[in-house]
């Protein structure tokens, strides 16, 4: 993996931490969400990103988005081995597994370097 998207990818998760002890949930959605898509190059940060969504939302009681971390969870390793990582999803339970998504321009370099 890049230097450049690791980089990137502490950014976002530094982003959601600051965003989080301000208690500002819309920004900690959105950094999770660059996250995720950046951690769709490695196994570990991709586990990784949905386990910090997965407590997020535990801390949030909300119930829907901890059964949807649980399940996304659980298909990461089948996705990745299978080649079934879905370009640009944000992760959510509110978009599909399988749904691939535009890449923000700011993060397209870095994701294709």
């Amino acid at each position: 993996m890049k230097a450049e998207l690791r980089n990137q990818f502490v950014k976002e998760l530094e982003g959601f931490k600051d965003a989080r002890y301000q208690g500002k949930h819309e920004e900690c959605f959105r950094y999770l969400s660059r996250a995720h898509i950046l951690s769709q190059k490695s196994v570990r940060l991709h586990l990784r990103v949905h386990w910090i969504m997965f407590l997020y939302a535990l801390s949030r009681d909300d119930a829907k988005e901890v059964r949807g971390q649980a399940l996304r969870l659980l298909v990461t390793i089948p996705g990745h081995l299978f080649g079934r990582v879905p370009l640009g999803n944000i992760g959510w339970s509110t978009v599909k597994l399988t749904q691939t998504m535009p890449i923000p321009e700011d993060l397209k370099d870095i994701y294709n370097s």
